[in-house]
């Protein structure tokens, strides 16, 4: 993922296994805390890389692994492969035939930028509430009778002259009082008059969450065998829409992604509801423009129909 391929056969594979007996968890930690970062793991066997290996592996069709690199390794990796590690979130390592630029050789396992990538995806993990959620606020309304002091005129004729006489008196008048008060955590998005005030730093942090679980997601579809790109003199590689098939399934495999992190249903719809509708629109005409495709959409020919709700709706 520069700044986030595989086969579409083997996706519905996926689908069936996905339909036939995967448990999402609800709101709970799926792992315990630690202090340990993700990638401190020499073995690359921390919490979050096990789950997030297991996740990939169900994405992908096949048995792969996930590994967080912390930045000074993950600046290595990145650039030994001629890219950017500023901008780079994840890649999957591919070979590609020079004579015929299709794949020969793809790499089991995905790299993911460490402090960017895989830091929010075990916060999110660890958090028993996940901080995506935001307070709901419930309104209640009653009459209640309230002292106030009110004006009474009072006008007169007297010998034919019209007279008018102000007077304050002390009146019990009824008056509306609404009382808001915190209910359950709720999904914040879409945001509405029924949730809480939330910090100026909220939605980035938000979208930080959201984009650390689409970039799992999109690496684990090229794990799956969506792989493509241009070589150094300009030749298509492997699928040349690999990017924009990565990302487009990735979306719709994120609700099923943050409930394997420990997610209810319906924040998990939340999310990748929120990267679909606030963040993927901003790739077009962007230098992420090849990420972006008008068929990802409902009913498009990169609409996967996976099982529940769709994020498109």
């Amino acid at each position: 993922m520069g700044g986030v391929g595989r086969s579409v056969i083997a996706l519905a594979v996926v689908v069936v296994a996905v339909q036939g007996g995967t448990v999402a968890r609800a709101d709970t930690a799926a792992f315990p805390d630690s202090p340990d970062l993700p990638w401190t793991n020499p073995s690359h066997q921390s919490s979050l890389e096990v789950t997030a290996s297991a996740i990939a592996s169900t994405i992908a069709n096949r048995q792969v692994t996930v590994r967080c690199e912390g930045d000074t390794d993950w600046a290595g990796l990145v650039e030994r492969g001629g890219g950017d590690p500023t901008s780079e979130l994840g890649f999957v390592g591919a070979n590609y035939s020079v004579a015929t630029g299709q794949l020969v050789t793809l790499s089991s396992a995905a790299e993911l930028a460490g402090s960017r990538v895989c830091l929010p995806l075990k916060r999110f993990a660890v958090a028993t509430t996940k901080p995506t959620k935001c307070f709901s606020v419930s309104k209640t309304s009653r009459t209640v009778l309230v002292a106030k002091r009110v004006k009474v005129t009072r006008t007169t004729v007297v010998a034919g002259k019209r007279r008018v006489k102000v007077t304050w008196v002390t009146r019990d008048v009824p008056t509306k009082v609404v009382t808001s008060s915190h209910g359950p955590v709720a999904p914040c998005y879409p945001w509405t008059e029924t949730v809480g005030d939330a910090p100026p730093s909220f939605w980035q942090d938000y979208e930080r969450y959201s984009v650390a679980i689409l970039t799992l997601a999109h690496e684990a579809i090229h794990l799956g065998g969506i792989v493509g790109g241009r070589g150094p003199d300009g030749t298509t590689l492997g699928d040349p829409l690999a990017e924009a098939k990565a990302n487009c399934y990735g979306m719709q495999w994120m609700p099923w992604v943050a409930q394997q992190l420990g997610d209810a249903p319906d924040d998990a719809r939340a999310i990748a509801r929120y990267f679909f509708y606030e963040v993927y629109p901003r790739y077009v005409g962007s230098p992420l423009d090849q990420y972006w495709s008008p068929e990802c959409r409902a009913g498009g020919a990169l609409d996967l129909k996976l099982p529940g709700p769709s994020i498109f709706d």
